[in-house]
């Protein structure tokens, strides 16, 4: 058995002792037998590998994780104020473990399920794992592993879902280094649409592992709207997989704003399995003080005739420090490819740091394909127009960061959802002092 690193939290142990989600099936056991074994020959990534290059998880492994959370004292008031939108269908995970009791799940409408993880294994044996590589340098292994809650979401063949669905996973605080293994299946039929919402909240300021992999099928011509938002406590570790796979006609627009944790990994990938399969990924960056983030996307041309635009901005402070990594890859038979990729960067400190790295690989020659990157700082020439127009310098730089990073607000269809996030960028926003 070989390991990168010495772990002080020891995980496989944790699996093979405690009970997790769906024992006693067969295929589930097999699928975690095979995550113990990647696991176990690999453990963590390291820096050497290229895709953790700017991203250590030294401080993780040499932290001791609980893996049983204490009784939470979660009030439905601080529930309701946690919650992005007030009218939705709400599902509410605490401290790791499903609350039906906060969760707003009747009257669902017909053709729309919505069930905890436990529930609704039974009806994704033919999903779960497959939109994701367990054998990848990361931690989807980990969370085969150890996955022991989570939320499966099913639309039928011809349902419009008429609300935005909204899974609140909050971290109460009450238990010290808690960590969290959730896994989310979305999965919708032929010719449906829906809007998704994963929003991450920390109450308390308390260390804590959020390990989370979701997993989304969309079938010919069905349409999603998929939004993250993570505000979780500045000393959590938020590590995230988000992985697609798109029948042809499919639309998948995603959005992922990152706010908190003390380190933050996401990565998003989809596969453009069917013609005029279509997909918007964008996303937003503000790390703050010694906060690092770190986005990883990635997106597969197939087959012929597939499309995408992908927008991340970073708006980037103190002493943080932000990650992009971006790939588009055009497959051999993948012509008539329309692809365009773009990174854009604003640095408010001197002591701040921005690793960009967006990339193209291209085996097609008839495609159309555009990828770009800048990075900058504050426009003195801006700021000087609107301090001879009477905004003192405070409010002159906060508004110039907001007309920078709202871009990507802005793509955002919905507009109760763009203005709720619009609303907690403008709190969170840095002031751009130096």
């Amino acid at each position: 058995m070989k390991q990168l690193t010495d772990l002080a939290t020891p995980f496989a142990s944790i699996a093979e002792t405690n009970q997790l989600v769906g024992d006693d099936l067969t295929w589930l056991k097999d699928l975690r037998l095979q995550a113990l074994n990647q696991f176990n020959e690999n453990g963590l990534p390291a820096k050497k590998q290229e895709d953790w290059k700017y991203t250590s998880l030294w401080a993780l492994s040499q932290q001791e994780f609980n893996h049983n959370a204490e009784i939470n004292t979660l009030t439905a008031t601080q529930c309701d104020q946690s919650a992005l939108l007030n009218d939705s269908y709400r599902v509410v995970i605490v401290d790791g473990i499903f609350s039906e009791q906060y969760s707003q799940l009747s009257e669902l409408q017909n053709g729309l399920t919505i069930s905890p993880l436990s529930y609704g294994l039974k009806h994704i044996q033919s999903y779960l794992g497959q939109q994701l590589d367990i054998e990848k340098e990361g931690l989807n292994a980990l969370n085969t592993l150890l996955m022991n809650d989570g939320v499966v979401i099913t639309v039928d063949t011809n349902i419009s879902v008429s609300k935005p669905i909204e899974i609140l996973v909050v971290n109460t605080g009450n238990t010290d280094n808690l960590a969290t293994h959730l896994r989310h299946v979305i999965v919708l039929s032929e010719n449906s649409k829906a809007t998704v919402i994963e929003h991450y909240v920390g109450l308390t300021e308390a260390s804590s592992l959020t390990n989370v992999v979701s997993e989304v099928v969309l079938a010919e011509s069905a349409e999603l709207n998929h939004y993250k938002l993570q505000q979780e406590s500045s000393n959590a570790t938020h590590i995230a997989t988000l992985a697609t796979k798109q029948a042809a006609h499919s639309q998948w627009k995603t959005n992922s704003i990152s706010l908190g944790a003390k380190l933050a990994r996401n990565d998003v990938h989809t596969q453009l399995l069917g013609e005029h399969a279509h997909v918007v990924m964008d996303g937003l960056y503000l790390p703050i003080n010694d906060q690092h983030v770190d986005f990883h996307t990635r997106i597969d041309h197939i087959v012929p005739n597939t499309t995408s635009e992908e927008l991340f901005k970073g708006v980037i402070d103190d002493n943080a420090h932000g990650v992009f990594n971006g790939k588009v890859i055009v497959h051999k038979d993948a012509q008539k490819t329309d692809s365009n990729q773009q990174n854009h960067n604003l640095l408010l400190s001197r002591r701040c740091e921005i690793d960009s790295k967006p990339e193209l690989e291209i085996y097609a020659d008839d495609v159309k394909c555009a990828h770009g990157s800048t990075v900058g700082q504050m426009n003195e020439d801006h700021l000087f127009f609107l301090r001879a127009r009477g905004l003192d310098e405070v409010s002159a730089r906060s508004l110039l960061t907001y007309a920078f990073a709202v871009e990507v607000l802005e793509r955002i269809p919905a507009n109760d959802i763009r203005q709720a996030l619009s609303a907690v960028i403008e709190k969170r926003l840095p002031q751009g002092g130096n």
